[in-house]
Protein backbone atom coordinates (compact mmCIF):
# COMPACT_ATOMS: atom_id res chain seq x y z
CA UNK A 1 0.00 0.00 0.00
CA UNK A 2 1.29 3.32 -1.06
CA UNK A 3 2.05 5.54 2.26
CA UNK A 4 0.23 8.59 3.18
CA UNK A 5 0.44 11.64 5.06
CA UNK A 6 -2.38 13.36 6.04
CA UNK A 7 -1.79 17.13 7.34
CA UNK A 8 -4.83 18.50 9.17
CA UNK A 9 -4.91 22.75 9.17
CA UNK A 10 -5.88 22.87 12.41
CA UNK A 11 -7.16 26.62 13.31
CA UNK A 12 -8.90 26.03 9.48
CA UNK A 13 -10.51 23.13 10.52
CA UNK A 14 -11.88 24.51 14.14
CA UNK A 15 -12.52 27.93 13.22
CA UNK A 16 -14.79 26.99 10.74
CA UNK A 17 -16.54 24.36 12.78
CA UNK A 18 -17.31 26.90 15.62
CA UNK A 19 -18.44 29.42 13.36
CA UNK A 20 -20.74 26.76 12.76
CA UNK A 21 -22.22 26.76 15.94
CA UNK A 22 -22.81 30.59 16.32
CA UNK A 23 -26.52 29.94 17.87
CA UNK A 24 -24.46 28.64 20.57
CA UNK A 25 -24.74 31.39 23.29
CA UNK A 26 -22.69 29.68 26.10
CA UNK A 27 -19.20 30.01 24.57
CA UNK A 28 -17.68 27.41 26.92
CA UNK A 29 -20.19 24.95 25.44
CA UNK A 30 -19.32 26.11 22.21
CA UNK A 31 -15.52 25.61 22.62
CA UNK A 32 -16.77 22.25 24.35
CA UNK A 33 -19.27 21.25 21.01
CA UNK A 34 -16.28 22.31 18.66
CA UNK A 35 -13.88 20.02 20.31
CA UNK A 36 -16.58 17.29 20.14
CA UNK A 37 -17.13 17.37 16.23
CA UNK A 38 -13.28 18.30 15.57
CA UNK A 39 -12.82 14.65 16.75
CA UNK A 40 -15.39 13.73 14.89
CA UNK A 41 -14.36 15.57 11.91
CA UNK A 42 -10.80 13.42 12.36
CA UNK A 43 -12.07 10.03 12.80
CA UNK A 44 -13.80 10.65 9.47
CA UNK A 45 -10.75 11.71 7.93
CA UNK A 46 -8.94 8.97 9.32
CA UNK A 47 -11.05 6.49 8.06
CA UNK A 48 -11.40 8.04 3.86
CA UNK A 49 -7.72 8.15 3.77
CA UNK A 50 -6.40 5.52 5.95
CA UNK A 51 -3.45 7.31 6.25
CA UNK A 52 0.32 6.06 7.40
CA UNK A 53 1.51 9.50 8.76
CA UNK A 54 -1.05 12.14 10.40
CA UNK A 55 0.04 15.56 11.91
CA UNK A 56 -2.44 18.33 12.88
CA UNK A 57 -0.46 21.93 12.51
CA UNK A 58 -1.43 24.97 14.40
CA UNK A 59 0.27 28.32 13.87
CA UNK A 60 2.35 30.31 16.16
CA UNK A 61 1.17 32.85 18.38
CA UNK A 62 2.32 36.14 17.45
CA UNK A 63 3.68 37.76 14.20
CA UNK A 64 5.65 35.86 12.07
CA UNK A 65 8.12 36.76 9.22
CA UNK A 66 5.28 37.69 6.88
CA UNK A 67 3.91 40.79 9.59
CA UNK A 68 7.50 41.81 9.87
CA UNK A 69 8.34 41.89 5.85
CA UNK A 70 5.15 43.44 6.12
CA UNK A 71 3.18 44.64 8.71
CA UNK A 72 -0.32 45.27 7.38
CA UNK A 73 -0.28 41.59 6.27
CA UNK A 74 -3.53 39.91 7.23
CA UNK A 75 -4.82 43.87 8.91
CA UNK A 76 -7.87 44.04 9.29
CA UNK A 77 -9.04 40.38 9.60
CA UNK A 78 -11.85 39.45 12.09
CA UNK A 79 -9.93 38.54 15.19
CA UNK A 80 -11.11 34.96 17.18
CA UNK A 81 -13.10 34.82 19.99
CA UNK A 82 -10.94 34.76 23.19
CA UNK A 83 -12.84 31.86 24.58
CA UNK A 84 -11.79 29.97 21.60
CA UNK A 85 -8.03 31.69 21.27
CA UNK A 86 -7.71 30.62 24.89
CA UNK A 87 -8.97 27.18 23.85
CA UNK A 88 -6.54 26.27 21.29
CA UNK A 89 -3.84 24.48 23.96
CA UNK A 90 -6.82 22.21 24.88
CA UNK A 91 -7.88 21.23 21.17
CA UNK A 92 -4.00 20.43 20.77
CA UNK A 93 -4.38 18.06 24.19
CA UNK A 94 -7.91 16.81 23.06
CA UNK A 95 -6.04 15.89 19.54
CA UNK A 96 -3.00 14.10 20.57
CA UNK A 97 -5.11 12.07 23.27
CA UNK A 98 -7.01 10.97 20.28
CA UNK A 99 -3.63 9.73 18.42
CA UNK A 100 -3.07 12.82 16.48
CA UNK A 101 0.20 14.38 17.06
CA UNK A 102 0.03 18.05 16.69
CA UNK A 103 2.96 20.62 15.43
CA UNK A 104 3.32 24.07 16.11
CA UNK A 105 6.48 26.25 15.70
CA UNK A 106 6.98 29.77 17.34
CA UNK A 107 7.54 32.63 14.80
CA UNK A 108 5.96 30.21 11.90
CA UNK A 109 2.71 30.13 10.01
CA UNK A 110 1.26 26.44 9.85
CA UNK A 111 0.87 27.36 6.11
CA UNK A 112 4.60 27.06 5.47
CA UNK A 113 4.97 24.02 8.76
CA UNK A 114 2.63 22.02 6.21
CA UNK A 115 4.09 23.20 2.63
CA UNK A 116 7.81 21.96 4.12
CA UNK A 117 5.93 18.29 5.48
CA UNK A 118 4.42 17.96 2.46
CA UNK A 119 7.30 18.84 -0.26
CA UNK A 120 9.31 16.89 2.02
CA UNK A 121 6.65 13.43 2.11
CA UNK A 122 6.74 14.02 -1.76
CA UNK A 123 10.74 13.87 -1.78
CA UNK A 124 10.08 10.57 -0.03
CA UNK A 125 7.29 9.30 -2.06
CA UNK A 126 5.04 9.47 0.17
CA UNK A 127 1.80 11.32 -1.05
CA UNK A 128 0.30 13.93 1.28
CA UNK A 129 -3.39 15.12 1.67
CA UNK A 130 -3.66 18.46 2.94
CA UNK A 131 -7.05 19.20 4.52
CA UNK A 132 -8.13 23.27 4.30
CA UNK A 133 -9.98 25.41 2.36
CA UNK A 134 -7.42 27.85 2.30
CA UNK A 135 -6.41 28.64 -1.62
CA UNK A 136 -2.81 29.19 -0.88
CA UNK A 137 -2.09 25.29 -1.09
CA UNK A 138 -2.83 25.32 -4.38
CA UNK A 139 0.71 26.62 -5.50
CA UNK A 140 1.84 23.12 -4.44
CA UNK A 141 -0.42 21.10 -6.59
CA UNK A 142 2.24 20.84 -9.56
CA UNK A 143 3.51 17.99 -7.63
CA UNK A 144 1.39 14.21 -8.14
CA UNK A 145 2.34 13.90 -4.43
CA UNK A 146 0.85 16.66 -3.43
CA UNK A 147 -3.35 16.67 -2.86
CA UNK A 148 -5.54 19.33 -1.31
CA UNK A 149 -9.00 18.02 0.00
CA UNK A 150 -12.05 20.38 1.20
CA UNK A 151 -13.49 18.52 4.54
CA UNK A 152 -16.58 21.07 4.29
CA UNK A 153 -17.34 20.94 0.46
CA UNK A 154 -16.42 17.52 0.27
CA UNK A 155 -13.76 18.33 -2.78
CA UNK A 156 -10.35 17.18 -3.68
CA UNK A 157 -8.06 19.25 -5.88
CA UNK A 158 -5.16 18.27 -7.66
CA UNK A 159 -2.76 19.94 -10.77
CA UNK A 160 -5.53 19.42 -12.97
CA UNK A 161 -8.04 21.78 -11.17
CA UNK A 162 -6.22 24.29 -10.83
CA UNK A 163 -5.86 25.77 -14.35
CA UNK A 164 -9.98 25.45 -14.46
CA UNK A 165 -9.89 27.44 -11.59
CA UNK A 166 -7.49 30.56 -11.91
CA UNK A 167 -6.63 29.55 -16.01
CA UNK A 168 -2.51 29.83 -14.79
CA UNK A 169 -0.68 26.56 -13.80
CA UNK A 170 0.43 25.80 -10.04
CA UNK A 171 3.63 27.09 -10.53
CA UNK A 172 2.37 29.83 -12.09
CA UNK A 173 0.20 30.45 -9.28
CA UNK A 174 2.43 33.30 -7.03
CA UNK A 175 3.20 35.05 -9.79
CA UNK A 176 -0.31 35.72 -10.34
CA UNK A 177 -1.58 36.93 -7.40
CA UNK A 178 1.87 39.15 -7.00
CA UNK A 179 -0.36 40.84 -10.19
CA UNK A 180 -4.35 40.45 -8.75
CA UNK A 181 -3.27 40.64 -4.75
CA UNK A 182 -4.99 38.59 -1.91
CA UNK A 183 -7.89 40.30 -0.32
CA UNK A 184 -7.76 37.55 2.56
CA UNK A 185 -4.43 38.45 3.89
CA UNK A 186 -4.30 42.05 2.48
CA UNK A 187 -1.47 41.66 0.12
CA UNK A 188 -2.04 44.10 -2.53
CA UNK A 189 -1.31 43.60 -6.09
CA UNK A 190 -1.58 45.82 -9.29
CA UNK A 191 -3.95 48.80 -9.11
CA UNK A 192 -6.39 48.02 -11.91
CA UNK A 193 -5.14 44.77 -12.77
CA UNK A 194 -8.05 41.94 -12.13
CA UNK A 195 -7.66 38.54 -13.24
CA UNK A 196 -8.37 38.81 -16.54
CA UNK A 197 -5.84 41.27 -17.09
CA UNK A 198 -3.33 38.90 -14.92
CA UNK A 199 -4.16 36.23 -17.21
CA UNK A 200 -3.35 37.65 -20.44
CA UNK A 201 0.22 39.76 -18.81
CA UNK A 202 1.00 35.86 -17.57
CA UNK A 203 0.43 34.02 -21.06
CA UNK A 204 2.98 36.28 -22.92
CA UNK A 205 5.05 36.61 -19.89
CA UNK A 206 5.23 33.78 -16.62
CA UNK A 207 7.36 35.65 -14.07
CA UNK A 208 7.36 39.30 -12.73
CA UNK A 209 10.63 39.40 -13.72
CA UNK A 210 9.95 38.50 -17.77
CA UNK A 211 6.95 41.18 -17.19
CA UNK A 212 8.75 44.23 -16.14
CA UNK A 213 11.72 43.45 -18.67
CA UNK A 214 9.52 43.44 -21.49
CA UNK A 215 6.65 46.22 -20.25
CA UNK A 216 6.65 47.64 -23.95
CA UNK A 217 5.34 44.53 -25.40
CA UNK A 218 2.12 45.58 -23.71
CA UNK A 219 -0.36 47.80 -24.46
CA UNK A 220 -0.50 51.70 -23.24
CA UNK A 221 -3.04 51.31 -21.03
CA UNK A 222 -1.51 48.25 -19.10
CA UNK A 223 2.35 49.20 -19.59
CA UNK A 224 0.52 52.63 -17.12
CA UNK A 225 -0.96 50.17 -14.48
CA UNK A 226 2.40 48.19 -14.26
CA UNK A 227 4.74 51.42 -14.08
CA UNK A 228 5.97 51.73 -10.49
CA UNK A 229 4.43 48.32 -9.14
CA UNK A 230 8.10 46.37 -9.89
CA UNK A 231 8.84 46.15 -5.96
CA UNK A 232 5.54 45.24 -4.98
CA UNK A 233 4.92 42.35 -7.12
CA UNK A 234 8.22 41.43 -5.70
CA UNK A 235 6.97 41.85 -2.38
CA UNK A 236 3.90 40.41 -2.57
CA UNK A 237 4.89 37.38 -4.37
CA UNK A 238 7.16 36.47 -1.57
CA UNK A 239 4.35 36.89 0.74
CA UNK A 240 1.70 34.63 -1.11
CA UNK A 241 4.57 32.12 -1.73
CA UNK A 242 5.17 29.43 1.14
CA UNK A 243 8.05 28.65 2.38
CA UNK A 244 8.99 24.90 1.62
CA UNK A 245 12.41 24.48 3.73
CA UNK A 246 11.61 25.20 7.27
CA UNK A 247 13.66 23.54 10.16
CA UNK A 248 11.09 21.44 11.56
CA UNK A 249 13.02 19.01 13.68
CA UNK A 250 10.38 16.00 13.35
CA UNK A 251 10.63 12.78 11.36
CA UNK A 252 7.91 11.75 9.32
CA UNK A 253 8.39 8.69 11.59
CA UNK A 254 7.54 10.50 14.23
CA UNK A 255 4.53 11.24 12.69
CA UNK A 256 3.22 7.61 12.39
CA UNK A 257 -0.67 7.03 12.64
CA UNK A 258 -1.74 4.39 14.85
CA UNK A 259 -5.34 3.27 13.35
CA UNK A 260 -8.03 2.37 16.20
Amino acid sequence: MDKKLLIIDGLNLIRRLYAALESEQDLGRRVERTQSIAIEALAKLSHQFEPSYAVVVFDSNGKTWRHKVYPEYKLGRVPMDDALLDSLADFARVFRFNNWPCLRIDGWEADDLIATLAVKAAQNNVKSYIVSTDKGFTQLLGDDHILQYDYFAKLGYDKIWVPGKYGVEPHQLTDYWALVGDTTNRIPGVKGIGPKTALGIIREFPTIEDIYANTASFSERIQKMLTGGYEQCLLSRSLVELKTDVDIGVRLSQLRYQHK
